[in-house]
């Protein structure tokens, strides 16, 4: 646990040396969506953390990727010795690419960009689904359909859903909305430090066509598409993703 903005914030911290990777989760989601890529990352510190207003973090939740970016700035200078790398995934993406672009810290070493993009408009079928569950003050939605591979692990996709239980409707409908607000894809100039991007090739929430344009326009950036991989290739495929990271990390 830790302090940011007056607030306490709930983490997964493992040692390790330096560069530490900071993980960000995407929209509805909580930390443990990265439980298995973290375990296959060995070497480096490696903190994943609860955004605001879920599973042990102080709400209320915060309703734009700047005010997110703001809070994360505080975690890394409160919890963050030396330099660190940000991997984002979808929303968290987002985040992580608004505070390489606001030039928040000197510290900052590199982004890890999986399954995000520089502008997230949200289905509106989606933001219907989240208000309502809001209003109601009933659980989250289902899972969206296509977000996992056909056929996926249904020990996975129950351990999914035990984590997105630790966030409620309401900070979900937040984050939705704070996803389908941002828009970075005219500032992608600014991000000054390496990047690394990997997406999946069938991926309909952030189709490839995100990933090639945040590669065609950060300097220095590095680009993979996972072959067949969906939205949550966080879950699915952290033993590909794991060497992809740590090689990154490694050169810089």
């Amino acid at each position: 646990m830790g302090g940011s903005r007056g607030r306490t914030g709930a983490f997964r911290r493992e040692p390790g040396s330096s560069p530490s990777l900071v993980f960000i989760h995407g929209a509805a989601e909580s930390a443990g969506v990265y439980d298995r890529l973290l375990d296959a990352i060995p070497g480096f510190a490696r903190y994943a953390i609860n955004l605001p207003g879920r599973a042990g973090s102080d709400g209320p939740p915060l309703e734009a990727v700047a005010s997110l970016a703001d809070w994360l700035a505080e975690f890394v200078n409160t919890e963050i010795e030396g330099r660190y790398v940000l991997v984002g995934h979808s929303l968290g993406g987002a985040i992580a690419l608004e505070h390489a672009i606001s030039g928040s810290s000197e510290r900052l070493a590199g982004l890890v960009l999986l399954s995000t993009g520089a502008r997230l408009r949200v289905h509106p079928f989606i933001l219907e689904l989240h208000e309502q569950a809001a209003h109601s003050g009933g659980e989250l939605p289902p899972l969206a359909p296509g977000l996992y591979e056909e056929g996926a692990d249904p020990t996975l996709l129950a351990e999914a859903n035990r984590y997105r239980a630790l966030t409620p409707a309401t900070t979900g409908a937040s984050d939705w909305r704070a996803a389908d607000t941002f828009d970075r894809i005219l500032d992608l100039a600014s991000v000054e430090v390496p990047a690394l991007i990997v997406t999946g090739s069938d991926d309909t929430l952030t189709p490839p066509k995100y990933a090639e344009y945040m590669a065609s326009h950060i300097v220095g950036s590095e680009l993979h598409l996972l072959d067949g991989g969906r939205h949550m290739l966080i879950m699915e495929r952290p033993s590909e993703l794991a060497p992809l990271i740590t090689r990154f990390v490694e050169r810089l």
